[in-house]
């Protein structure tokens, strides 16, 4: 990481030029092998800090130094939510109750991400995030009336699920292939579960209830098994990823919101996520990203205690999101990651911003 600025020029296909000498077949995939391991050696050498930070952000840089990454992150988001009780008489006339709802979510979450390459081909992390919310709930339409507006505020934090992952280079990259790597990661449920939070009913109006607390995480473990490619076609960087994650099943006490205690089997919709992008690295610091990723959730299941398994309805999610993103390196040890995030589906959060600052030991 300590490795000065040198723009890399790739060289032509050395097969021609072996050819031209009269090699023997098996002598052209020797040469050929060895000069590109030798490619591959020297482009390694020769990054610039830009295109490390952009190896580290979006695929993985495999070095051998601690790199520790604190980090914040801000997501917003907004629903607003319509429900008619009733009936349209002469076409034109509304008969019935009439709710209209709004919630607000704000989440931040500050994490500490620690790295470290065991060999150039093996790194592994881990993540711990510390998770503050505040939910902010507003109703209209309360007791029939469609001037009744009434809202409420809840805040909750606490540590959120942490993660560990393990990344393998697969095949580096050389001239005519990319820079392959498989990844595996377990989530432990080390933050708050959503199941079995009390609902209160607000005493102003009838359709408005309030939990008393917020989640900070998922409740179940989870294993995500990956693989990411990422090449460089100079100027630029195109990356690509796919994941899985499976949510184990578990039991909790109570997933109910009211009063007595429903014990029941959760099984938490499994997800399946992709992106792509591309990245340029603008100077010897600097850097510039684009990319989408996105991710289908499945619905959750219930069991109930001496009951059949149900899905929950409207537990399914697909959730797309466009980045821009940047990183700027302070030093030789130090740089500065921004990203921007903007919710492209209808279950994507609004905004998502994000500043993290790795510094390597």
């Amino acid at each position: 990481m300590n490795n000065s600025y040198r723009r890399v020029v790739r060289p032509p296909f050395v097969g021609a030029v072996v050819l031209g000498f009269g090699v023997t077949a098996s002598g052209q995939v020797l040469a050929q092998t060895t000069i590109g391991t030798e490619q591959q050696a020297a482009r390694e050498e020769s990054q610039s800090r830009s295109v490390q930070d952009i190896y580290r952000e979006e695929h993985a840089l495999f070095s051998d130094r601690l790199t520790v990454e604190p980090g914040i992150t801000y997501t917003y988001s907004d629903r607003d939510s319509l429900a008619l009780r009733g009936f349209l008489a002469l076409d034109a006339i509304f008969l019935g109750e009439l709710n209209l709802d709004n919630v607000e979510s704000h989440i931040t979450t500050m994490e500490v991400n620690t790295r470290y390459g065991f060999t150039d081909r093996l790194e592994a992390s881990i993540n711990v995030p510390f998770v503050y919310r505040t939910t902010e709930l507003e109703s209209i339409g309360g007791d029939l009336s469609t001037e009744q507006n009434t809202s409420a505020s809840v805040s909750d934090s606490g540590l959120g699920d942490i993660t560990a992952n393990l990344s393998y280079r697969l095949l580096p990259e050389t001239y005519e292939r990319p820079d392959v790597v498989v990844s595996l990661g377990v989530r432990a449920p080390t933050g708050k579960d959503p199941y079995g939070i009390d609902l209160n009913q607000d005493p102003d109006n009838t359709n408005l209830y309030v939990p008393e607390e917020l989640p900070t995480g998922n409740g179940v473990w989870g294993i995500t098994a990956g693989v990411s490619v990422l090449k460089t076609v100079d100027p630029a960087i195109v990356f690509a990823n796919l994941g899985y994650t499976y949510n184990i099943e578990d039991e909790f006490d109570d997933i109910s919101g009211g009063e007595g205690n429903q014990r029941a089997k959760v099984d938490l919709g499994d997800s399946i996520s992709a992106g792509f992008g591309t990245a340029f690295a603008l100077n010897e610091r600097l850097s510039l990203a684009l990319s989408y990723s996105h991710e289908h959730i499945r619905e959750t299941r219930i069991t109930p205690d001496g009951g059949s398994s149900t899905k929950v309805v409207g537990s399914g999610a697909n959730i797309g999101v466009f980045n821009i993103g940047g990183t700027y390196a302070l030093s030789d040890s130090t740089s500065v990651v921004t990203n921007l995030g903007i919710g492209m589906t209808e279950d994507a959060s609004d905004i998502l911003l994000t500043f993290r600052m790795p510094f390597q030991l």
